[in-house]
């Protein structure tokens, strides 16, 4: 698509996610290592609100639960009782990286963080990401987002340093209002809580 066509896009994208700002979705996610021989699939589910709260639930036999309001980011690991806290704000290198990574759901802030293309493909549309920023690109190398022709995300697919990949497939997704409790977490008692970047 030309560059005219992609921002007429990407204001497209904007106003439908201004019109339902959040959504609720399950996703089969693949990740393809050099460290392994097969991928490592997983199952889960997500909420999400702009423009960066989210929850998202990987089941199965390593379940594990990433929630984030904002504020603060915890990271559940119940096979290991084990509770991560990250204090967001600030001078936080989270707080970036968040953003970057929620860009792709949301798309407000999209050029802030990634310079993009976009085509056309089948019904719908892809786009493709790339970092901008140094700190981005140690994470990233490139972010591919497929959406459907009523501006639905339907896939994600991350290539990462030294060859990995993260493909994510998102189905039954609805664009409903999500409670503001499901972004606020509390740590079952039998936890260890860890702040890994300090207080």
């Amino acid at each position: 698509m030309s560059p005219a066509e992609t921002e007429a896009l990407i204001v497209k994208m904007r106003e439908h996610r201004a019109k339902f700002p959040s959504l609720t979705a399950d996703f089969t996610e693949e990740k393809i290592t050099h460290l392994l021989n097969k991928p490592i699939v997983m199952t889960g589910s997500l909420a999400f609100e702009v423009p960066n709260h989210f929850r998202r639930e990987v089941k199965g036999n390593n379940p594990s639960l990433m929630v984030n309001n904002g504020k603060t980011l915890w990271i559940y690991y119940p096979n290991f009782k084990e509770v991560e806290v990250y204090t967001l704000g600030g001078m936080n290198p989270l707080n970036d990286a968040i953003a970057a990574l929620t860009a792709g759901l949301n798309f407000q802030n999209v050029g802030d963080y990634y310079r993009y293309t976009a085509l056309r493909d089948g019904d719908g549309y892809r786009f493709v990401l790339k970092p901008k920023t140094g700190g981005l690109k140690r994470m990233l190398q490139e972010l591919t987002v497929s959406v459907s022709a009523d501006f639905l995300i339907q896939k994600t697919e991350a290539a990462l340093p030294k060859g990995d990949r993260v493909v994510t497939v998102y189905r039954n997704q609805k664009s409903v209002r999500v409670p503001a409790e499901t972004f606020d977490f509390k740590p079952p008692a039998d936890t260890h809580i860890s702040t890994p970047l300090g207080k």
